[in-house]
């Protein structure tokens, strides 16, 4: 189970990394977010970038350092959509910076 508060930081930095604007997905307006919340916020994009600019998806996939060959992988392994399979690895790295950061800032 994900922590509410690292899901709001994941969220954070999902809109820098992003290049949405600021407050975009408007966290201000709630203290946490459940993994189902903030897979639906990133998702919404997703499919939105995935319909009107890949090239911009796929800079911003670089830019948080989603591995492509594990994207292609997840890809053609999974019989879920595509804008939800690249959301899961959008989150799961999210997620994983946020550990990393309060690992070292201890």
């Amino acid at each position: 189970m994900h922590n509410p508060k690292d899901i709001k930081q994941g969220l954070k930095l999902f809109e820098k990394d992003f290049q949405l604007d600021k407050d975009y997905l408007q966290l201000a307006n709630k203290k946490d977010y459940t993994y189902d919340e903030a897979f639906l916020s990133i998702m919404r994009v997703v499919e939105n970038l995935l319909a009107k600019d890949f090239p911009q998806l796929v800079n911003a996939l670089y830019r948080i350092d989603v591995s492509e060959d594990k994207l292609k992988e997840a890809l053609a392994a999974s019989t879920d959509n595509p804008a939800s399979v690249i959301t899961k690895m959008i989150i799961e790295r999210q997620l994983l910076k946020v550990e990393f950061r309060k690992k070292y800032s201890e």
